[in-house]
């Protein structure tokens, strides 16, 4: 079975977004419920002075439950799409769902706790942008594969 060849220019957004998403959810997600602090660092997520300790701990808690669903489910869409098992449309619907869940999640979030006490974040262009992205992705990878899964597994 060639696995590489002949496959739809679908297949190739997949994997580069959900191998992508998933270093980005081990470092930034999954190191913050370890090392918030470092993830500061890095940039990755809001200081304690921006969003308060109980954002932080928010945050951690976004952190932890992306490393125990969503980095495996990124992982086996990854996998079984690469491999044309037909179980990686399911997972990779399910990969999907997070990604347009949680960023619209906090498409909200940082639309309405502006004013809130102790809450002093505010979103850069690049924030929207990135969360844009992951809503487009998850919404059109969904309804990509509603209609058209089938070829990313021929």
């Amino acid at each position: 079975m060639k696995k590489g060849k002949n496959r739809p220019v679908a297949y190739w957004i997949f994997t580069v977004f959900l191998a992508l998403s998933v270093v980005l959810m081990l470092v930034g997600q999954a190191t913050s419920v370890i090392n918030y602090d470092l993830t500061v660092r890095l940039g990755l997520q809001e200081s304690v002075a921006q969003v308060s300790e109980y954002g932080v701990q928010v945050n951690r808690a976004f952190g932890a439950a992306d490393a125990v669903v969503y980095v495996p489910l990124l992982l086996g869409a990854l996998v079984g799409l690469y491999m044309k098992k037909r179980w990686s449309l399911l997972i990779s619907a399910a990969a999907t769902g997070v990604s347009a869940y949680w960023s619209l999640t906090f498409f909200f979030i940082y639309l309405f706790l502006p004013r809130t006490a102790g809450y002093n974040y505010v979103p850069g262009l690049e924030i929207w942008l990135f969360l844009g992205a992951y809503a487009v992705f998850g919404v059109w990878g969904l309804f990509y594969l509603i209609f058209r899964g089938d070829a990313l597994i021929r």
